[in-house]
């Protein structure tokens, strides 16, 4: 399977990109793990590329901005301040670790609906 790229929709607004993280929590995996990868947001959507050889399609995900609920800053194990919950409005938890998250936060808050 070929790794996962991320295109831009036609007219999609570009926020963020190659933006180096972690990822801790996806719903797609049971328990906290620590995947490394790349971030994306754009004004339709965030999604996380996991790096790697291997078996990164797996646990690389895309989200839709018009399904998040909320969006608020935690720690990452073991206790960094770097963390990143996103909270859809079915339930699910994303947990990202981003360092300078501050303006990522801000910017998901404000464009969330």
């Amino acid at each position: 399977m070929a790794k996962p790229t991320f295109d831009p929709r036609p007219g999609e607004e570009m926020f963020a990109q190659k933006v180096g993280c972690d990822c801790w929590k996806m719903p797609q995996v049971v328990g906290k793990r620590q995947i490394s990868g790349k971030l994306y947001m754009t004004d339709q959507r965030v999604a996380f590329l996991a790096s790697g050889l291997i078996g990164t399609a797996s646990v690389s995900w895309e989200i839709e901005m018009k399904d998040i609920a909320s969006v608020r800053t935690c720690t990452t194990p073991p206790c960094f301040p770097f963390g990143v919950e996103i909270t859809m409005r079915d339930g699910k938890v994303y947990l990202l670790g981003i360092m300078k998250r501050d303006k990522y936060v801000t910017w998901l808050n404000e464009h969330i609906s």
